[in-house]
């Protein structure tokens, strides 16, 4: 299958993500490599939770912030920022599970 892409900007980026994801747990008190595994499970989970909300066959290229699609497909897509904001919650509803394998991993 042959696919195009589309550039989505700087805030569907791994950075802009992991940023926020940062903040977000900032105040915990986690080692450097704790931290660093929790805000890359928390980066993954929501591309996985964005993905789900997107058309099949269409997904988010986060580390080249790029949504890619088959060539002619014409699927309603929606409005890709509510899209990002839903999969956000939808994570921090996850949070604690995503903690607690990130760190049992971790041991």
């Amino acid at each position: 299958m042959t696919a195009t892409a589309s550039p989505l900007g700087h805030k569907f980026s791994y950075d802009y993500l992991a940023d926020g994801w940062s903040a977000y747990i900032n105040g915990g008190e986690y080692s450097d490599e704790q931290a660093t595994a929790l805000v890359k499970a928390l980066v993954d989970a929501q591309v996985s939770e964005f993905d789900d909300l997107l058309p099949d066959g269409h997904s988010w290229m986060i580390h080249t912030s790029e949504l890619h699609y088959p060539v002619g497909d014409d699927a309603e897509i929606g409005d890709l920022d509510e899209m990002l904001e839903q999969s956000a919650e939808a994570v921090t509803v996850r949070y604690e599970s995503i903690e607690a394998e990130v760190l049992a991993n971790l041991d």
